[in-house]
């Protein structure tokens, strides 16, 4: 049996995954490397007020970061083991629907382009 520290943690972890616009957030920094908030709320189509509470999560679970230049602060991937858990769920997902989807299949070709742009850093992830 699993620790109770190692549940807690497990459960915190799921709990930031299990969020559409978090996972999209962690998404569009993972393609593009840092973002301001007004570009993820661009993106996104959703107010700042709403981002800020899930940059919130996610910052405060040490998943992302930020630097500040300026006036405008960026935000970016700090655990890059993120890309492996989207890699590892859209495998999932394309496998349990036996390659039915097409959706399921371009998310999963996303993520692999990701994983693949990104291997100079892949000791740590």
């Amino acid at each position: 049996m699993l620790s109770d520290f190692v549940l807690r943690k497990l459960e915190k972890l799921f709990y930031v995954l299990s969020n559409k616009i978090r996972i999209e957030i962690i998404y569009l920094l993972l393609e593009n490397g840092k973002l301001t908030a007004g570009e993820l709320s661009d993106k996104l189509g959703i107010p700042q007020n709403t981002l800020s509470s899930h940059l919130k999560i996610l910052y405060e679970g040490s998943y992302i970061d930020r630097d500040k230049k300026w006036r405008k602060k960026y935000f970016y991937i700090k655990e890059k083991k993120l890309k492996k858990i989207l890699q590892i769920g859209t495998t999932i997902l394309f496998d349990k629907w036996e390659n039915n989807w097409e959706k399921i299949a371009d998310g999963k070709k996303k993520i692999e382009m990701i994983m693949n742009n990104n291997k100079e850093g892949s000791k740590d992830e």
